[in-house]
C-alpha cells in the first residue's frame, strides 16, 4: 500500500505554504497562440501550472522542475 502522498497534493501544498500562486504572463499567451498555429494542443493543468509558479518564484530550480513535472506526469498517465 503506497502511504506517500499524491504529487498533486505535495505540490498544492507546496504552493499553499508559500503563498504561491500561478498567474499567467503575455509570454505564456504567445506560447498557447505559436503552440495552437503549429497544430499543437498543448494544455497544461492546475499541478503543471503551480509547479511553474514554483520556479519562476525561486521556491525550486530547473531540475526540480522537472523531476516533479516528471512525476505529475508518471502519476497522471501511469504506464499500464
Amino acid at each position: 500500500m503506497n502511504t506517500q502522498p499524491s504529487i498533486r497534493s505535495y505540490i498544492t501544498d507546496l504552493a499553499d505554504q508559500l503563498g504561491i500562486r500561478y498567474q499567467a504572463t503575455p509570454e505564456d499567451a504567445l506560447a498557447v497562440i505559436a503552440a495552437r498555429l503549429a497544430g499543437d494542443g498543448v494544455v497544461t493543468d492546475e499541478t503543471e501550472d503551480l509547479i511553474v509558479a514554483l520556479k519562476r518564484a525561486g521556491a525550486i530550480n530547473g531540475r526540480e522542475m522537472v523531476a516533479l513535472l516528471g512525476r505529475h506526469l508518471d502519476e497522471k498517465f501511469p504506464a499500464q
